[in-house]
């Protein structure tokens, strides 16, 4: 239907009905509900439009047809009731038209004046069509929200109404409004906050001096509760929507406009609606940063948003709302960290995240985003269990989570959010099982990450975190099924991938998330293609051109340096293979001089095995030369570099590059057991490994 509701009232109730229509027109249905099954259906995060008859009809010819196709067209009647209303023929003549086409129960009153079931003809306030008996000839008083002050009130009255039209009980909406409500109404009586509109090009000033008019002081309050409300549908539905589309550009305006309205407060207007506020802000400016590439800058925002946080909790301890703020900037200190190689950082802030993550769903085990705040706070730390090749406890972590998320998202299969995080435990568990040779396994993970973001993206299709999500899930498919030999579905999912990506840089060039995917995805196209394809050598070299930007715009990202390595790899090989001595030496000097300092830096398991898939470039090179000595010495130098730390069986990733050092120094027999592990696992190598020689 066109119109939500039909909004039906008596002239003399035409500002309650004003005052109606905007609450009703600029709702925003609390964020934790949108997506949910109410009684009438899916919940949006808008009301939608509706038909207020005065408003709508001033130039309509025929206004009895005009009003018939809007109620025709209309999911409910909302009558604003009063005296007058009830004697109003057009307001009954309205409700009849609705009730006739069998809608009765989509009939919603909202009363302002006057006294419910009063026998009194000048205080009834239902207009008569509401008070016909019904068909077993009962007469039934219409349930109604009454806004009257000794009533509902007008404020309990309005999310009465909502809830009617959303489908949900009362509580589910007061619960969510009733701590927002009390700072407004706190801040209003106080009238200590000056307020300045931040966007469309509102700009004020509200002040309260101690010998005001009284006109003078609503109209402050007035403007104050505008700003108010102007900040959070910046800081809270906007930024959710550009979020989806992954406008960074669009996302830092908004943030500096929340930032200047803070820098022109009044250091004493500094309340806890205001410091709350704050730290949103903050931590959205950070998320915007980390995106971008500046890890300083987001660091310092996410330290600002914590102190605030901090703040905050420490004047309400038992305020959950106050320990989920802190939690996240917990979450996103530790998340930089991590971006940065520094896990011994990453894991402290990490065991902040989940103790109070432990604590939060603790304070209320119902509440089910705080169980899954706890289901997160386990997830980060076995992902550092799994960059320091503590394989074990990480999948067995993981896989305690993937059952938990299981049991969620068939309670609730809806929730996209929820199905995400199955797929992402998923995904982690296939590359576990990937780093212990279970090849087979692993690409079932996969299989089925790819599988449940797909349906993501169908379900919400304009959603840029879907698609982002689904080029890495992708790619991961791509590699097990590369390291099975099964090179044309690797080449055919790396491709679905790369159009993804280079739709989304093209839709916002800022991203260097998006940057990097895209160039990850060049790389593999490039590495699987036939020897000697002349597209692998077009794909490197978008690649490499790729990662060297995202690699200058974020310098202190150890994964965008270990792209740009991996750049410089698989130009080497492609200048090995076509003669060029040159151009293979060059890319290796530049691979060297980023991932020695590197591993030098931060020793861990991604760049040990970049670093001798560089040296093992580097020896093929020297022998090739005739430099018979500096090969041998590169081979060993692989040879203990993918030895050392081996404690109990070698990680399944440096077998590889470890028979190509073994045999190339003769050690073909040492290299034989590694060779039967992974063909045992399946593996295929990309490059064959050299033929064992038999031995007399």
């Amino acid at each position: 239907m066109r119109f939500r509701a039909f909004l039906s009232y008596s002239h003399v109730d035409a500002g309650w009905a004003s005052w109606l229509l905007k609450r009703l027109e600029t709702y925003r249905v609390p964020s934790r509900l949108v997506g949910t099954t109410g009684a009438h259906g899916t919940i949006q995060a808008r009301l939608g439009k509706l038909f207020r008859d005065r408003d709508e009809l001033p130039s309509a010819g025929d206004l009895g047809t005009t009003i018939r196709s809007a109620l025709a067209d209309s999911e409910w009647l909302i009558l604003i009731c009063s005296p007058t209303a009830a004697k109003s023929h057009w307001v009954n003549a309205e409700a009849e038209a609705f009730l006739a086409s069998g809608r009765g129960d989509r009939v919603l009153c909202f009363v302002v004046g006057g006294a419910p079931g009063s026998t009194d003809p000048d205080q009834q306030c239902f207009p008569p069509a509401l008070l016909q008996p019904d068909a077993g000839g009962v007469l039934r008083e219409p349930l109604a929200a009454d806004a009257r002050p000794t009533g509902d009130g007008r404020e309990r009255a309005f999310l009465k109404l909502v809830a009617g039209l959303l489908g949900v009980g009362y509580d589910a909406l007061a619960q969510r409004e009733a701590q927002r409500r009390a700072r407004r109404l706190t801040a209003i009586a106080s009238a200590s906050l000056l307020g300045m509109t931040i966007a469309l090009g509102l700009a004020f000033t509200a002040y309260l001096a101690r010998n005001e008019a009284v006109v003078a002081r609503n109209d402050a309050q007035r403007r104050q509760a505008q700003a108010e409300d102007i900040l959070g549908f910046m800081l809270g539905d906007l930024r959710a929507k550009l979020t989806t589309v992954g406008r960074l550009d669009l996302m830092d305006a908004v943030d500096a406009k929340a930032m200047t309205y803070f820098a022109a407060l009044d250091p004493r207007d500094l309340s806890d609606r205001t410091l709350e506020e704050q730290a949103r802000a903050l931590t959205g400016m950070g998320q915007v940063r980390l995106d971008e590439g500046d890890h300083d800058a987001a660091m310092s925002a996410f330290r600002e948003a914590h102190a605030r946080s901090t703040a905050l909790r420490a004047r309400e301890p038992g305020n959950g709302q106050r320990l989920y703020d802190l939690a996240q900037a917990e979450y996103w200190i530790g998340a930089v960290a991590l971006k940065q190689g520094r896990l011994d950082d990453a894991e402290t802030w990490f065991r902040k995240y989940r103790d109070s993550a432990i604590e939060l769903a603790a304070m209320d085990r119902a509440n089910f985003d705080w169980q899954r705040e706890m289901a997160y706070g386990h997830q980060n730390l076995a992902v550092l269990d799994e960059s320091r090749g503590r394989y074990a406890a990480a999948e067995q972590a993981m896989a305690a989570q993937l059952e938990l998320y299981r049991t969620w998202t068939a309670q609730r299969p809806q929730d996209l959010v929820l199905r995400f995080d199955a797929a992402n435990i998923a995904s982690w568990l296939g590359s576990l099982a990937m780093r212990q040779g279970r090849l087979v396994e692993a690409e079932a993970y996969f299989t089925e990450q790819v599988a449940a973001i797909r349906q993501n993206v169908v379900d919400d299709p304009k959603n840029a975190k879907w698609q982002e999500n689904s080029i890495d899930a992708l790619v991961l498919l791509a590699d097990a099924q590369a390291q099975r030999g099964r090179v044309p579905d690797a080449q055919a999912n790396v491709d679905i991938a790369a159009s993804i990506a280079a739709a989304l840089l093209d839709q916002d060039p800022a991203n260097n998330g998006w940057r990097i995917a895209l160039a990850g995805c060049r790389l593999w196209q490039a590495e699987l293609a036939p020897a000697r394809d002349p597209a692998a050598e077009l794909r490197a070299a978008e690649a490499a051109t790729l990662v060297a930007r995202a690699h200058a715009a974020e310098p202190q990202n150890e994964w965008a340096m270990r792209f740009v390595v991996r750049a410089h790899n698989v130009q080497a090989r492609l200048a090995l293979l076509r003669g060029d001595a040159a151009a293979t030496r060059d890319h290796l000097t530049a691979a060297k001089a980023l991932i020695e300092p590197a591993w030098r830096a931060q020793q861990n398991e991604a760049l040990r095995l970049w670093l001798a898939r560089t040296r093992l470039l580097q020896a093929d090179v020297a022998q090739r030369d005739g430099h018979a000595a500096a090969a041998t010495s590169a081979w060993g130098e692989v040879r203990q570099l993918l030895l050392d730390d081996a404690t109990g069986e070698i990680p399944f990733d440096r077998l590889d590059p470890l028979i190509r050092a073994l045999d190339s120094l003769g050690q073909s027999s040492e290299a034989l057991p590694h060779r039967q592990r992974l063909q045992a696992a399946g593996y295929v190598p990309r490059q064959p490994f050299a033929a064992i020689r038999s031995v007399r």
